[in-house]
């Protein structure tokens, strides 16, 4: 059986015309449409009044690259499938609804599905743009659609791949911010019709922008990698992983709103991010703080519920890292205070309100000072006496950490110069701080100016300058050795606890952690 313009020419004319008046066909318009068909302008396609199709041109079957016999006859519908924009329909009105109530057809995007080229391999998908008239019988019945196609193939890859650049990260493939939030929006909309919870986690890496600075932007990039990794492979199904940008991350979790449940999922979160990673050949140990908020419960909207999580990542990592940390009330007032401390900690030392405290290291054996340990202190005009476990953690998520401990340093030596010559004074160094690339300089010179001999200085030190570049950090050290200072190992037990960098440093002394 043959299928040409003429065939649906003699075809509409036999079945009846529309319910308006038509007049029958030119002698010429069966050639004029046959010429067409040729040059390749159109792909003609009809259907019978139950959506099967009944006529596809000469030009239409080619592009399919299917033989006629096997396309009629067959549902248009399973033909040609509504086509998706990463997975939001391309055209607003379903093409299914407009076939059944017979409407018109304009310009819908529909992706070809015959044989295999229906595929996850965008390469082998192939679309088409159709428009389309419902075809009437001279009693106002119902016979089908008579239609038109154009292959748009090419400009819909081109869309897809635009949307989903605006859609997804470019780095990790993860969904991006504005696609989350445009989850979130959609979800919370129709809470009020459906009630409708969701989840919505937050995390950011501990130690990420040391990786960062000390083995090189590649293996940073590689790290956000592994890490989205592990956290697709911890969320599955249950809800989308998103990158916000730099080393935060962000989770939507439809449809789930109890606390234990997200709590489990926190918890392996942070215990899988937590793990070790080979990068260039070199491990590397992160850590990472979780906040959670709940909606409706936390927030009505996007707004407030990504400020509610905000906050419940703040005191996840005010906690000590590490950790996870449900949204409260409580918490926005603590985080207005915290921002207080911030600020007035920026103004802290030119006004003179920090001082440091020795607390003495008494040697059992014989009942004398060896050594004092410098402690920070801040007297603040209003608040008064702020503890150290407040202000030093919020000084280390900004570079007021380096400042704070350039000036404890200097402070410090220049006290100890004048105690007698035995006693050592011990300053705590913050891996931040220890990992700025002019810090041995920093300690030649404080030294110099303050005419404290090496000896008599001890720098206490936590385990996490061993994450990050081996190299830059033994290179460190052996110019610490170098000068004559004195190296001690702080808090012991808190973090990797690995004895293999204790035998490759050069301790002088290990502080165990009391806990």
């Amino acid at each position: 059986m043959a299928f040409s313009l003429k065939n649906l020419a003699s075809r509409n004319s036999t079945e009846g015309d529309s319910p308006v008046e038509t007049p029958e066909p030119a002698p010429c318009s069966s050639a004029v449409l046959g010429e067409i068909e040729q040059v390749g302008i159109g792909l003609f396609w009809a259907t019978d009044k139950n959506g099967e199709i009944i006529y596809l041109s000469e030009q239409a079957v080619a592009a399919l690259g299917e033989e006629s016999q096997s396309l009629i006859g067959r549902p248009f519908l399973e033909t040609f499938s509504e086509a998706t924009v990463d997975g939001e329909r391309a055209t607003a009105r379903s093409l299914k609804l407009k076939m059944r109530s017979h409407a018109k057809i304009e310009d819908q995007v529909v992706q070809i599905k015959i044989g295999d080229r229906a595929s996850e391999d965008e390469e082998r998908n192939y679309w088409w743009s159709v428009t389309a008239r419902p075809f009437f019988g001279p009693e106002g019945e119902f016979r089908g659609y008579r239609g038109v196609a154009t292959d748009i193939t090419r400009d819909f890859r081109h869309q897809q791949s635009i949307a989903r650049q605006s859609q997804y990260d470019e780095l990790t493939g993860l969904a991006n911010r504005r696609r989350i939030n445009h989850k979130l929006s959609a979800t919370l909309q129709s809470f009020k019709s459906t009630g409708r919870s969701c989840a919505l986690m937050m995390l950011d890496l501990d130690r990420f922008k040391q990786v960062n600075d000390t083995m090189g932007h590649p293996a940073g990039d590689e790290l956000l990698k592994q890490v989205s990794e592990r956290l697709l492979t911890i969320v599955g199904d249950r809800g989308e992983v998103g990158r916000l940008g730099g080393d935060e991350f962000q989770i939507f979790l439809p449809d789930i709103d109890d606390r234990g449940e997200l709590g489990d999922l926190a918890r392996r979160m942070i215990q899988m991010v937590s793990q070790p990673y080979s990068l260039a050949g070199r491990r590397a140990i992160i850590g990472t703080s979780v906040g959670i908020a709940i909606a409706p419960y936390d927030g009505i909207d996007g707004e407030e519920l990504n400020a509610a999580v905000d906050l419940a990542l703040y005191a996840a990592k005010e906690g000590g890292k590490g950790t996870f940390r449900f949204y409260s009330s409580e918490l926005k007032d603590a985080a207005s205070h915290g921002v207080l401390i911030e600020e007035g900690l920026r103004d802290a030392l030119t006004r003179g309100e920090l001082s440091l405290n020795y607390q003495p290291l008494v040697d059992p054996r014989e009942n004398k000072v060896k050594s004092f340990e410098a402690l920070m202190r801040w007297e603040h005009p209003e608040e008064g006496n702020i503890s150290p476990g407040l202000f030093i953690p919020i000084a280390e998520q900004t570079d007021l950490i380096i400042k704070l401990g350039e000036w404890a340093l200097r402070q410090a030596c220049a006290d100890a110069a004048a105690w007698p010559s035995q006693s050592r004074v011990a300053v705590n160094v913050s891996a931040k701080q220890f990992m700025t690339p002019d810090f041995c300089k920093l300690v030649a010179s404080v030294l110099a100016t303050s005419e404290l001999p090496p000896s008599r200085l001890e720098l206490e030190i936590t385990e996490s300058v061993f994450v990050g570049d081996d190299e830059n950090v033994d290179k460190t050290f052996a110019t610490l050795k170098k000068l004559g200072v004195r190296l001690s190992m702080d808090d012991f037990g808190t973090g990797y606890s690995s004895l293999g960098y204790l035998k490759r440093a050069p301790f002088d002394k290990i502080k165990i952690d009391q806990s």
